[in-house]
């Protein structure tokens, strides 16, 4: 962990720990990396059982831009810059960019953010080197009993457009890089304040390995998906959506590792299950692989680097997420953090300029 963000690491390790509060916040195009958040706040919760530290965690959606999935790189670039400049200038000493179209743009959301101020960059972390650790992870155990392991990518279409998980999946097997053709399919728009028509995409790739063993990757980007997760589509209706959208995109092979590569499918991912057993595409034995809790262990570690033991147990204030989002859909955002997490109280939500 140290050996990705070895920068990072040193800078809140020699942090004072006089200030009452450690700030952290999460963003994303939408609501999506509230479930990041959540996962954060269950490892801050461990945290203040052993060490004495205050903590806030807001995540940050830029709802307005959303989704971020057809937009340009450099408008990904620009809209995610301005989301996390405004967590730093409310204090967040530490952003994880808990987007995947996003991280797609790191490096340049970084420039964006040294430029204003010098430094900042360091301060963020991308969802996508966690996520391809994990991923290589669970490969190579299904390499170990076969030879040919199917991976499905469920992504937004500028994440798979962008080649960010198949460049970096091919470097992590010592491969050059790989490309992908791209199948393009221009479908009815759901949320037609946006447009008539969107575009979802489909890829497939062959990793080919020493001792003829493959790794087959499918990427998935169904265009709809997060508009209809952030603007109160039915059940049913996202039910059809997902359904019909792996008819059309996913291959039909019996998938082992599915990498739920948009922080937002988690609110669709009991739907996922269903329709691809379904349609006898994955099975009780296929993994799932969320970012969220991926996500938050790194949070663990660092801090874990900088804490010190507390000496009496004496209880923390406890944390809950607050909802910061750039859009007029606070009460969609409402429904759907009541509807994900029933047992929690009514969130906390703020409509703020990014």
């Amino acid at each position: 962990m140290k050996r990705l963000f070895p920068l990072l690491f040193t800078l809140l390790s020699t942090l004072t720990l006089a200030q009452t509060e450690i700030k952290v916040a999460t963003f994303d195009s939408g609501f999506g990396g509230y479930f990041t958040a959540k996962e954060i706040e269950k490892q801050i919760a461990l945290l203040q059982e052993n060490h004495s530290a205050n903590f806030s965690i807001n995540h940050y959606g830029d709802t307005l831009n959303a989704p971020y999935g057809e937009k340009t790189p450099e408008m990904i670039a620009d809209y995610s810059a301005r989301g996390i400049s405004r967590a730093f200038d409310d204090g967040a000493e530490v952003v994880f960019i808990a987007c995947n179209t996003a991280s797609t743009q790191y490096e340049a959301i970084k420039s964006i953010l040294d430029k204003k101020n010098p430094g900042r960059g360091d301060h963020i972390v991308s969802i996508i080197d966690s996520s391809v650790r994990e991923l290589k992870k669970q490969i190579d155990e299904h390499l170990k009993r076969k030879d040919l392991v199917q991976v499905v990518i469920l992504a937004t279409p500028a994440t798979i457009r962008a080649g960010a998980y198949l460049r970096a999946i091919s470097s992590a097997f010592g491969l050059n890089p790989q490309t992908a053709d791209l199948k393009v399919f221009n479908q009815e728009r759901w949320f037609k304040e946006k447009g008539e028509k969107i575009d979802s995409v489909s890829s497939q790739s062959i990793l080919k390995l020493p001792k003829n063993q493959r790794v087959i990757i499918s990427q998935i980007g169904p265009g709809n998906w997060v508009d209809m997760i952030e603007h109160g589509a039915t059940q049913a209706l996202k039910e059809t959506a997902v359904g019909r959208d792996l008819r059309l995109l996913a291959p039909k092979t019996s998938w082992d590792i599915v990498g739920e590569f948009c922080t937002h499918y988690p609110a669709v991912d009991y739907l996922i299950k269903a329709e691809s057993q379904k349609l006898k595409l994955s099975s009780e034995k296929t993994s799932y692989i969320k970012q969220g809790p991926l996500m938050a262990e790194i949070f663990r570690k660092m801090m874990l680097a900088r804490l010190k033991p507390k000496k009496s147990k004496v209880p923390m204030k406890p944390v809950r997420a607050k909802i910061f989002i750039s859009g007029k859909n606070a009460q969609e955002t409402a429904e759907l953090a009541r509807e994900i997490f029933p047992k929690d109280p009514a969130p906390m939500i703020e409509q703020k300029s990014f």
